[in-house]
C-alpha cells in the first residue's frame, strides 16, 4: 500500500474514533485492531483494507450503517431539488454534457476520501463553472448509443441523485444501476436507490458485496456475469476505479474527481479534477 493511502487510512481510523468513540474503553479497542490491520495489510489493495477498517468499526461499535445520518442528509438535501436540476440541465444547450458533469460533481460527496464540503450546494455551483481535465464524454456517449445493454456501477449518496438525472436523460432503455450488496462508508445501497426512486428510470441490482470498490472476484457471480455481458461500463468515483483500473476490457468508462495526488498522477490529472475517461486496452 502507498505511503499517501496509508496516510489516509490512519485519516479514516481518526475519523471514526471521533465520531463513534464516546466510551474510551471501546475506542481504544478499535484504534488498536485498526491499527494492526494497516500495519498488517500492506500488501492489500486499499479498498480491500479500508473494507476490513470499516467491518471492525461496525463490529466494535455496533452500527450497521455507520453513516447512515450523512447519507439520509445528502440524498434529501439532492433529491428534494431535483426538478431544478433537471432543468438545469434539459434547458442548456447539451442536456446530455451537463447532466454528465452534475453526475461527476456529486461524485465530491465522499466520506471515505474525506472530500464532503461543508455546503455542498455552493461547492456543486463552484464545480459546474470549473472544465473538464479529461474529457472522453463523446466517446461514452456514442459508446452507449450503441450499446444493447449498459452498467452503472454507483458510488455514494447523494451523487445518487445525479446519477439518476444522469441516466434518465441518457433513456437508454437497457441500464442496470449497481449497488452495493451492505452498508459501507457512505457507499450507495438498495435503501439509497430506493429514496431516490431510481427504479423509475432504470434497473437496480446489488453487487453482493461491502467493499467500496467494486472488486470483481468478491462481487456475486449475477453481478459478475452482467460486468462480462455488458455493452458498456460505466464506472462511478475513485473506489470503483481502484478496483477496475487495471481491467482490461473494452468500453469500460470511469467518471469521477480526482481526491488524491496518487490517482491524479496515475490518470494524468491534478487533485480535484473532473474526469470522465475510457479505459483503453
Amino acid at each position: 500500500m502507498n505511503t499517501e493511502c496509508l496516510a489516509c487510512q490512519a485519516k479514516t481510523i481518526k475519523h471514526i474514533a471521533n465520531k463513534f468513540g464516546s466510551d474510551k474503553k471501546v475506542t481504544d479497542k478499535f484504534v488498536e485492531e485498526a491499527n494492526y490491520i494497516i500495519s498488517n495489510g500492506q500488501s492489500l489493495v486499499t479498498p480491500y483494507s479500508s473494507l476490513l477498517l470499516h467491518r471492525l468499526a461496525k463490529r466494535i461499535f455496533k452500527t450497521e450503517n455507520l453513516y447512515a445520518s450523512e447519507k439520509l442528509k445528502a440524498n434529501k438535501l439532492l433529491f428534494h431539488n431535483y426538478q431544478y436540476w433537471k432543468s438545469l440541465a434539459l434547458e442548456s444547450e447539451n442536456p446530455l454534457c451537463v447532466a454528465a458533469k452534475l453526475a461527476v460533481i456529486g461524485n465530491i460527496i465522499d466520506y471515505g476520501a474525506h472530500s464532503v464540503p461543508d455546503d455542498i450546494i455552493s461547492e456543486i455551483n463552484i464545480l459546474l463553472k470549473k472544465e473538464f481535465a479529461l474529457n472522453e464524454s463523446e466517446e461514452l456517449f456514442e459508446a452507449v448509443k450503441n450499446a444493447e445493454s449498459v452498467l452503472y456501477l454507483g458510488d455514494n449518496a447523494g451523487e445518487i441523485v445525479f446519477d439518476k438525472l444522469f441516466i434518465e436523460i441518457l433513456n437508454h432503455s437497457n441500464l442496470t444501476f449497481v449497488v452495493r450488496g451492505q452498508p459501507i462508508i457512505n457507499d450507495v445501497t438498495y435503501e439509497d436507490s430506493e429514496f431516490v426512486q431510481m427504479q423509475e428510470v432504470c434497473n437496480v441490482i446489488s453487487n453482493g458485496h461491502d467493499a467500496p470498490s467494486t472488486l470483481l472476484d468478491n462481487c456475486s457471480n449475477k453481478f459478475q456475469k452482467l460486468y462480462r455481458d455488458a455493452d458498456v461500463v460505466i464506472s462511478k468515483g475513485q473506489g470503483n476505479l481502484e478496483g477496475l483500473l487495471d481491467e482490461k476490457r473494452d468500453k469500460l468508462f470511469f467518471m469521477l474527481i480526482a481526491k488524491c495526488d496518487l490517482i491524479a498522477g496515475k490518470l494524468g490529472v491534478q487533485k480535484r479534477d473532473l474526469v470522465i475517461k475510457q479505459n483503453k486496452k
